[in-house]
């Protein structure tokens, strides 16, 4: 079983693990790293490389899942990892690639986190800001914004029918009874 940097491993596989949840995803009490973020951590890590590729490390992935499952450890089914599992696939992963574990957990410890190259930026932060000022919007369309300048939803988009009973377009609603 993998052992150097328990701590350091522990920090590691927690904020890998976080890295794009929602914040009702964090609230729960178990946390698991699913295959996705385990990708981007050995990325990250350089434990994937030209040699060992991603095809070769959801090979392992399958091997654990299938080892842990089998043994009772994690319930069929299952496409994640908590922590000792995740050591688990850090061993199988140190066989794969002949190296030790300690070698494996002291690149992922490395790393420092998620690493956010190659997400898509803004464009033009001109051109965003341009489209995105409710104060150039003209005719029907400036009405979808209030006072603020926040959008009213449906009530901005839609104008709602008046079932009055009396013909579409008459304006002389409630003037039946009056003497003219």
């Amino acid at each position: 079983m993998a052992s150097g940097g328990s701590s350091d491993l522990k920090t590691a596989f927690d904020t890998y693990a976080k890295f794009g949840k929602t914040e009702a995803q964090l609230k729960e009490k178990d946390i698991r790293i699913d295959s996705k973020n385990l990708q981007k951590m050995m990325k990250d890590a350089g434990v994937i490389d030209s040699k060992y590729t991603t095809q070769l490390f959801d090979n392992d992935i399958a091997r654990v899942l299938g080892k842990l499952t089998s043994g009772g450890t994690y319930p069929k089914g299952i496409k994640t990892f908590e922590l000792n599992g995740f050591k688990a696939l850090i061993d199988q992963v140190a066989d794969t690639k002949k190296t030790t574990a300690d070698a494996i957990i002291a690149k992922i410890n490395s790393t420092g986190g998620p690493s956010l190259a190659n997400v898509t930026g803004t464009a033009n932060k001109d051109i965003t800001g341009r489209m995105t000022d409710h104060t150039q919007y003209t005719g029907a369309h400036k009405e979808r914004f209030g006072e603020d300048g926040r959008g009213k939803g449906k009530e901005g988009r839609t104008d709602e029918a008046k079932n009055t009973g009396y013909v579409g377009g008459y304006k002389g609603d409630g003037t039946y009874d009056q003497k003219h």
